[in-house]
């Protein structure tokens, strides 16, 4: 063969090697970047820095938190959803920023079309809460009845956020109405419920559960498919007496659209590996929250089941976010 034809012939085969997806057996070759679309220091972050440190490991490459908060987290999905397919950007993201945040802010221009979902992490559920106090009510159908009787207020951590909309979820299942009080963050709308500003509020076992067990603040009911283990002696919605409704918020690592299927294969056999750990376990169980230890297909099928229920129900209440 000519030699200026074998040269273009190898110029050729470099470039097309150069421009193959990762693939399992060569990923990761490199550090791998996991996006968070929250500040340093919240739930999000810790939650992903304990994954990564495990997870890092069990891909044999470093994998780096990076905080792109902004924007109500439109930053970090927009970034992820325009990088390169090649699963060394990840996201991790849940609920609210999947479902509520495209819907309410024309801004976002990202939907769940637009990342491959990678691996399912955690389920963190709900409960609906009162004070703590002689007069305040000592059941789900007795805060309901009271709600029924005159209008009540009710506290959420702000407008659209899973504690917002949990307690519409709740209100439009029993046929109510109550008037919402938004807050800045789960803290502040606590505080106020235990001082009365307001009726109830339904808000994650994470932020409420110092709360209860001090004292201040009485679970009426979990939102759960199961009574919580923490709290064995609070019904769940259902046994409360409103069945078929569960709330909580699912979280996952998602790649954006395109990434090859082996490669989500890996990161998702490692990722269930990581949710086996049984230190994992345990620090999930600190902050209140279950591992979702589903196959990559029934995380998907959770997910669409999810969108169907909370994209409307920001667009039937009319939320927007400028």
């Amino acid at each position: 063969m000519h030699s200026a034809l074998r040269r273009s012939l190898l110029a050729a085969a470099l470039v097309f090697s150069w421009t193959l997806p990762a693939t399992a057996d060569t990923y990761p070759n490199k550090p791998i970047t996991l996006v968070v679309t929250q500040g340093p220091g919240s739930g999000s972050d810790i939650m992903a820095r304990l994954l990564a440190g495990y997870l890092s490991p069990a891909l044999g490459q470093s994998v780096v938190v990076e905080n792109r908060a902004g924007a109500s987290g439109i930053l970090g999905h927009q970034s992820v959803s325009r990088a390169a397919p090649d699963g060394y950007t990840l996201l991790f993201t849940s609920t609210a920023g999947l479902f509520v945040v495209p819907v309410m802010n024309p801004n976002a221009r990202y939907s769940l079309a637009d990342y491959t979902p990678v691996a399912p992490v955690m389920r963190a559920p709900f409960a609906v809460l009162v004070a703590n106090t002689p007069t305040a009510p000592k059941t789900l159908a007795e805060l309901l009845a009271a709600v029924r009787a005159k209008p009540q207020n009710f506290a959420s951590a702000g407008v659209g956020t899973m504690t917002h909309l949990g307690t519409e979820l709740v209100l439009r299942r029993a046929g109510l109405q109550a008037t919402h009080v938004p807050y800045k963050g789960s803290g502040a709308a606590l505080t106020d419920l235990m001082g009365g500003q307001v009726l109830f509020a339904t808000d994650s076992l994470t932020a409420a559960m110092a709360h209860i067990k001090s004292g201040r603040l009485r679970a009426l009911a979990t939102t759960d498919r199961a009574r919580e283990g923490s709290l064995p002696d609070v019904p769940t919605l259902a046994e409360a007496g409103l069945p078929g409704l569960q709330i909580a918020a699912i979280g996952g690592i998602f790649a954006p659209k395109g990434t090859p299927k082996d490669v989500v294969d890996r990161i998702s056999a490692a990722m269930t590996k990581v949710l086996s750990n049984p230190e994992v376990i345990q620090r999930f169980a600190a902050v209140e929250t279950d591992p979702l230890q589903v196959s990559v297909p029934a995380f998907n099928e959770l997910l669409r089941k999810e969108e169907e229920v909370w994209s409307p129900l920001v667009r039937q209440l009319g939320l927007k976010q400028e």
